[in-house]
């Protein structure tokens, strides 16, 4: 494995790497995404009954890995929280999510220890947005790569951390991405509210390199 993308909720890893994950692929690198959650707090939309968002989402999550052509995808259960100010009809939600189960660092450790990756690419320690399942799972991540993995972040362009890499998706690349996001069907506002506010994020991706200064146009790997 060369680059492994560790991401709390099934739809992180196409809004936030999707272009990463198929230049990769395309570079000959061995790619792979472990999500912490099923996504089970994120809205139905009507699509499904409550109870079986969780299915729902991981079998989207499936078709968006195969447009991704990720070599390996793996859904963990821990529990996803509730978003401050969630409405909308929602799958189940228990407790405060992923931020209640740290030995979630133990099940990343294991697996990386199997995968071998070069790099661990995850959300930066305030999680973007400030998702309380993203700060999670950023700090589980760092806990569980070190000495095993570098670590990269996806970061804002105009985050607290500075743009080491910045990827300007091709057409090609691009297509495919937005083909990834259209598979999480039930997560349709979402897409539409990341499009209205960042839709220059579609096409552009950044990266902080922990260790790494200056900025590159190109891949990190």
């Amino acid at each position: 494995m060369d680059l492994l993308v560790v991401v709390p909720h099934p739809d992180d890893e196409s809004f936030g790497a999707g272009g990463a994950l198929l230049l990769a692929k395309e570079a000959g690198l061995k790619t792979g995404v472990l999500t912490l959650t099923r996504g089970e707090a994120g809205r139905t939309l009507g699509l499904c009954p409550p109870e079986e968002l969780p299915r729902v989402r991981v079998e989207e999550l499936k078709r968006a890995a195969a447009v991704l052509q990720v070599d390996y995808l793996e859904v963990l259960d821990y529990p996803n929280a509730l978003p401050e100010g969630a409405q909308g009809e929602r799958g189940p939600a228990t407790g405060r999510g992923l931020a209640d189960h740290p030995e979630a660092v133990e099940a990343i450790r294991t697996r990386l220890l199997h995968l071998r990756p070069r790099f661990v690419l995850t959300f930066p320690p305030d999680g973007i947005n400030g998702h309380p399942d993203h700060v999670a799972a950023s700090r589980y991540a760092r806990e569980a790569a070190q000495g095993l993995a570098q670590v990269v972040y996806l970061v804002r362009p105009d985050g607290p951390w500075p743009v080491t890499h910045r990827l300007r998706l091709p057409e090609r690349v691009l297509a495919r991405k937005l083909q990834a996001i259209a598979q999480h069907k039930t997560q349709a506002l979402s897409v539409l509210k990341f499009l209205e506010m960042f839709p220059e994020r579609l096409w552009t991706e950044t990266f902080h390199l922990l260790g790494a200064s200056g900025l590159r146009e190109g891949p990190w790997w």
